[in-house]
């Protein structure tokens, strides 16, 4: 019988490279690590939100706006992943704080990481405002604008975190 696994990579192997050599374990990973967290939180929301029978066509639409944050999000997450790569593999840091140097060529960039961050974790907590408004029949739309806004702010700091990097 064949060995099914037999074409597989082995982890470590040259080709494959774990988190702690691609990002470090010092700033970049938790700043990377802060938002993979929050993604995953927003997720996990949504999938609540979407177990929940909807209460109207206002509020199935309202749910699908916040349930489509989570496409929005996982796009975001190889930006991510490639600004906190470069960072590391550019000025590695292997602790909390960025060195004056590192400062200089980085500009306000981890700073940029960590509000894009925060903001996701703004959006979890709207979600978490519309299940409860879902579960409760009132109307979600204000708490599903606000999930957009703030995945749109999350966004578009990541996109200047990119632009000090170019």
């Amino acid at each position: 019988m064949k060995n099914i696994f037999s074409g597989l990579k082995k982890p470590g192997g040259s080709s494959r490279r774990g988190p702690d050599q691609q990002f470090g374990t010092g700033l970049w990973r938790h700043n990377r690590d802060r938002f993979i967290r929050a993604v995953d939180r927003y997720y996990t929301t949504s999938v609540a939100i979407h177990e929940l029978p909807a209460g109207g066509q206002e509020s199935a639409t309202d749910a699908n706006t916040i349930i489509d944050g989570t496409l929005h999000l996982n796009d975001l997450v190889p930006i991510v992943d490639e600004i906190t790569a470069w960072l590391h593999s550019h000025h590695p840091v292997s602790g909390q704080v960025v060195p004056g140097h590192t400062r200089n060529a980085v500009s306000d960039t981890p700073e940029l990481l960590t509000k894009a961050s925060s903001k996701v974790a703004e959006a979890v907590l709207a979600a978490s405002m519309a299940r409860t408004e879902l579960v409760a029949g009132r109307p979600i739309g204000p708490s599903a604008l606000a999930t957009e806004r703030f995945i749109t702010d999350a966004t578009e700091l990541l996109e200047r975190a990119q632009d000090n990097l170019s």
